[in-house]
């Protein structure tokens, strides 16, 4: 989007003044996400109830500002798009804290507008819902802006916006109580894209020269690689310098479908995997941080040398010489690599080596012998592989996180980066509910499939009724181990018994009915190969596996 007016202050100053409330909704349809999840209060009402009314944006509701936050996350996440929140301060924006911090943690491009706190202009609220709100902010790690009258409104918004948009973390547009009813007058909406960072010269040089003498290099995509959109770009590379590829957690499926691809890299990688990826010479990360969780704790790239292409100056680089850090967008730092393969004539490469089928990672992983019994329950394993097969082809899979959420990776496929959305963050659980709300909302014409455990469910259970209320699609899979599964082996050096670590649900058929959707409960694998799958409505799965099989042993 670009301003079409010769004298843009002319423009302002000859545009009607719209009131706070209304110029609200304006700047979000200008925006063109569409798309607003709220929790209600007295401070947001008035400008959400507008654009619904006015159709500037679709009000999807729910039940807790958490969830508003997560589902703002899932959103964006599942269609590029930044996703807008709304909470009311104080109290309001307490209980939507995890969920920010969720989405700093995993660079997701989110506003959250919630109203001022402290309050300078307080109109309704009382002086006790009063809170910090941009020192945590602050330490949460997001940004934060300030609207303090009708006057910033426009331009301060549109700050937000962009911060959203390029830095890849979340905006906190905190808007004083008196700007509702404050004239603004918008000008014409601002050029929203931004010029690309270029590559260094000398180190696009110095990366090729190491990429030429690579043996056995490894193509890396993160969170940033997606941002990017540049899967065509990494897989060209990828093809001629006979690399393989894989991805970080939080992009899992990146390169589902390429003929070398191996999946996770990290924490999660079947051993299998991990083998392979330990043979690497040379790893191109692109658009990832290289946490503990991609490196294995350190274990994976131990003989590699590291190239970084990364675009956070605030992020530190892991490149094994300055040189080999290139501080560039992802899409315009790989073709930059790209260009200077070819410009010195050379040619494409094959991978040294085979690379495993998927079938045959997962293979590797099911056929561990980890004791199941089936009068416990179902092997997860074999269930994930069931449903992998079964679901549809173009569905998105939202993770929640849990001990069995290691394993999920592994087994279950979707088509691309945007398509797989594991909603961990800095390591809570109960935000899959949310994050599945969001996508349902972003992408109406596909299939969204939820796995949560039965205490992740429970912590966010409230918001299936956000399904109900606005008329969305979901299938969601409870992997259900009666118990918070992870605490379990924390009890055993102490001798202590797993009682305390054990609870089981409520009826869930009765559950999924009192929410008019549809409940199963199923304890077999041959249950599970007959479910009867519907892709309309909201269906709920209570998945009743053997608790002492934990599939990360398998890994």
């Amino acid at each position: 989007m670009t301003s079409t007016s010769a004298d843009p202050a002319a423009a302002v100053e000859s545009a009607p003044a719209l009131q706070g409330y209304l110029a609200i909704p304006e700047l979000i349809r200008r925006s063109g996400t569409g798309v607003v999840f709220s929790m209600l209060g007295e401070t947001n009402v008035p400008w959400i109830a507008a654009g619904a009314d006015s159709g500037a944006f679709r009000f999807v509701r729910t039940r807790h500002e958490a969830t508003s936050v997560s589902a703002a996350a899932g959103f964006s996440r599942t269609t590029g798009a930044v996703g807008i929140a709304s909470v009311t301060r104080g109290p309001g924006f307490a209980n939507a804290v995890n969920a920010l911090k969720a989405a700093t943690h995993d660079h997701v491009p989110l506003l959250l507008i919630v109203a001022e706190s402290p309050a300078t202009r307080i109109k309704i609220s009382p002086f006790y819902q009063n809170l910090d709100q941009r020192g945590i902010t602050a330490a949460l790690g997001a940004g934060f802006h300030h609207v303090a009258n009708g006057s910033q409104l426009e331009e301060t918004f549109w700050a937000a916006y962009r911060g959203a948009r390029w830095n890849g973390l979340p905006q906190v547009l905190s808007v004083a109580d008196g700007v509702i009813d404050d004239p603004v007058r918008l000008g014409p909406t601002p050029e929203l894209e931004r010029e690309a960072e270029l590559p260094d010269p000398e180190s696009v040089t110095a990366i090729v020269d190491v990429l030429e003498g690579a043996r056995r290099p490894l193509v890396l995509a993160g969170q940033g690689a997606v941002h990017a959109d540049c899967r065509a770009e990494l897989e060209q590379l990828a093809d001629l310098i006979g690399a393989r590829v894989a991805s970080t957690l939080n992009v899992n499926r990146y390169f589902s479908g390429h003929p070398h691809n191996l999946g996770v890299c990290g924490h999660s990688s079947p051993t299998l995997v991990a083998d392979l990826i330990s043979q690497s010479d040379v790893v191109v990360a692109v658009g990832a941080s290289l946490n503990p969780y991609t490196t294995g704790k350190e274990s994976l790239f131990t003989s590699a040398t590291i190239v970084q292409v990364e675009i956070d100056v605030d992020q530190p680089f892991h490149a094994s010489r300055a040189e080999l850090g290139l501080l560039s967008d992802a899409r315009e730092g790989v073709r930059a690599l790209i260009a200077e393969w070819r410009r010195r004539g050379l040619s494409p490469r094959p991978v040294e080596g085979t690379t495993p089928s998927r079938a045959q990672i997962a293979a590797s992983v099911a056929d561990v012998d980890l004791g199941h019994d089936a009068d416990r329950g179902i092997d997860l394993r074999r269930a994930f592989a069931v449903l992998d097969a079964r679901l549809p082809a173009d569905r998105i899979v939202i993770s929640d996180s849990g001990r069995w959420s290691g394993t999920l990776p592994t087994f279950l496929d979707a088509r691309d980066g945007r398509s797989w959305v594991i909603s961990r963050g800095y390591g809570s659980i109960g935000l899959g509910l949310g994050n599945a709300i969001g996508a349902a909302a972003g992408n109406p014409d596909r299939p969204v499939v939820l796995f949560c455990g039965d205490g992740g469910f429970m912590m966010s259970s409230h918001d299936v009724d956000a399904i109900r209320l606005n008329d969305l699609d979901l299938t969601v899979f409870i992997v259900n181990d009666e118990a918070y599964g992870a605490e379990v082996p924390y009890l055993t050096p102490y001798g202590l018994p797993a009682d305390v670590a054990r609870q089981n649900l409520p009826d869930m058929v009765a559950y999924a009915q009192a929410f008019g959707a549809r409940g199963v409960v199923v304890r077999t694998l041959d249950e599970l190969e007959a479910l009867e799958l519907s892709p309309r409505g909201l269906s709920i799965v209570d998945i009743r596996i053997d608790p002492l099989v934990n599939g990360r042993a398998a890994l």
